[in-house]
């Protein structure tokens, strides 16, 4: 941070009378303080979490749902992302660990999706967690430092009331205006990494709008924003939409669109297979078990082994069904 002290000082400037033009320059100063509040915020101790708990979080039966029309469903295309970044499988974290952690008390821990009679699934924002973001960011949203960053602060950056008691904890006051740009800024920064990625963090342009929406409104309640669990929506998918989430946002990682596959390491004989190759070379109760159980195809000759994979029980049978059927009904593209 720029300097508790100095900023304290000129917060007392400007009590003292000045104005005009030099205001200008320590307000823009004052500013900065965004650069440092999401790294701030969850190391400051302030229990927003269990205040967060407080509130009732509507059931899917109560909260709002929505039906998205006009969804253009595409084809999952080109390389992984590890091999987009030049990382070998084992030389990074990203896209397996989804079960190194718990959610926290305050939000959703279990699957919440289920197929309609009408063959749609209800999604929640937590499920759009699980099948886009869990894979790197983990269950709790702290993902896996320094490779994969915690999602928690950038997204308590957002909430003025985080901000103004967490500025407060550290004797600083800031009027509301200041507040609520500093939260402004925070929201633009946060919707525009998930539209165009960062450093290693994959863009996720799939996503729609109310899809964005109820993802957001996930996060908050993740990371403890007081009043998140009653800003939840459930969004009404088809099935096709579904196994796109999940292998656009979890399988690419690790899995190229078509060709060989991406060799898990220089030493390591192998390569983990085009999501191309998935439905031509494995039923798909065989694929469902795989993802979800680490079930391996045993070679003659050789003991059974799991392989590099890591196991996602967090998914539902339902939901690998759904991916399994999106690469039937839209091949990948090289």
């Amino acid at each position: 941070m720029d300097g508790e002290k100095d900023l304290r000082a000129r917060a007392e400037e400007r009590s003292s009378g000045a104005r005009g033009s030099h205001w200008l320059f320590r307000y823009r100063r004052l500013l900065q303080v965004a650069g440092c509040v999401g790294v701030c915020l969850p190391l400051a101790g302030v229990p927003f979490r269990a205040a967060a708990a407080v509130g009732a979080r509507p059931s899917r039966e109560e909260a709002p749902s929505h039906v998205i029309g006009g969804l253009r469903i595409t084809p999952v295309e080109g390389e992984s992302w590890l091999r987009h970044l030049g990382i070998p499988f084992v030389g990074s974290n990203m896209g397996r660990v989804g079960l190194w952690a718990s959610p926290p008390l305050n939000a959703s821990a279990q699957p919440s999706s289920g197929v309609g009679p009408d063959g749609e699934f209800l999604l929640s924002g937590a499920d759009l967690y699980r099948l886009n973001c869990r894979s790197c960011h983990k269950a709790d949203g702290a993902g896996v430092p320094p490779e994969i960053n915690s999602l928690i602060g950038p997204v308590q950056a957002t909430s003025p009331v985080m901000i103004r008691a967490q500025m407060k904890q550290r004797g600083i006051e800031l009027d509301a205006k200041t507040v609520n740009k500093l939260a402004s800024q925070a929201q633009t920064a946060l919707r525009a990494r998930l539209e165009n990625g960062g450093v290693k963090m994959p863009p996720f342009r799939h996503l729609t709008r109310e899809e964005v929406k109820a993802l957001l409104a996930y996060v908050e309640e993740l990371a403890g924003i007081p009043g998140a669990e009653r800003k939840q929506i459930w969004l009404s998918e088809p099935a096709a939409r579904v196994g796109e989430l999940l292998i656009k946002g979890t399988c690419h990682i690790c899995h190229e669109a078509t060709g060989p596959g991406l060799a898990i390491s220089v030493a390591m004989p192998g390569a983990i297979p085009s999501l191309a190759s998935l439905p031509r070379d494995r039923i798909r109760s065989e694929v469902i078990r795989k993802v979800r159980e680490g079930l391996s195809r045993p070679m003659p000759m050789m003991p059974s082994d799991r392989g590099e994979m890591p196991i996602f029980s967090e998914l539902e049978p339902a939901e690998v069904a759904a991916a399994y059927a999106y690469l039937v009904g839209y091949p990948p593209r090289p």
